[in-house]
């Protein structure tokens, strides 16, 4: 698999004649495990380039406000790329709420409270392969020069 970007969505918010500008840029890693010369296992995380069924990606959502005020209402949604299936969310901020969807992103709710229908028509507890998409609510406003970085991990199918 080669390296994947996903899609994310550049948020401009207004304020008069001043602005708020959230901009996010998406990059997707895996972890590779060395040992260093004390025979210590260390962790280096490294851009995903082939990875092979099985394997896991972390893809980090790091975001920035540009702007000159601060922006409100900041909702970073990320879909799950396809053949990949949500394991966790790896980093998400204090200030924000994390939502999942099972329904390509027109409902989001705690993974516990999603359903789908099975079969035969039934609603059933979604699981983390029925997750389409993946949604961070930021409570507070980020300051201007404020950012960070939301991410999740995914396994290939």
């Amino acid at each position: 698999m080669s390296r994947m970007i996903i899609a994310t969505v550049l948020v401009l918010l207004f304020a008069g004649a001043a602005s708020a500008a959230v901009e996010l840029t998406t990059e997707a890693t895996t972890e590779i495990i060395t040992t260093n010369e004390t025979g210590q296992d260390v962790t280096t995380r490294v851009p995903a380039g082939k990875v092979v069924p099985g394997g896991e990606v972390i893809y980090t959502i790091h975001f920035v406000n540009s702007g000159t005020e601060p922006a409100s209402d900041v909702v970073i949604t990320n879909p799950i790329p396809d053949h990949m299936v949500f394991t966790k969310v790896e980093d998400s901020p204090s200030s924000a709420s994390v939502s999942m969807s099972a329904d390509g992103g027109s409902n989001y709710d705690s993974p516990r409270n999603l359903t789908v229908e099975d079969a035969k028509g039934q609603p059933r507890p979604a699981k983390a392969s029925d997750f389409t998409h993946v949604r961070w609510v930021f409570q507070d406003s980020l300051e201007p020069g404020a950012e960070g970085s939301v991410s999740f991990r995914a396994q290939l199918q």
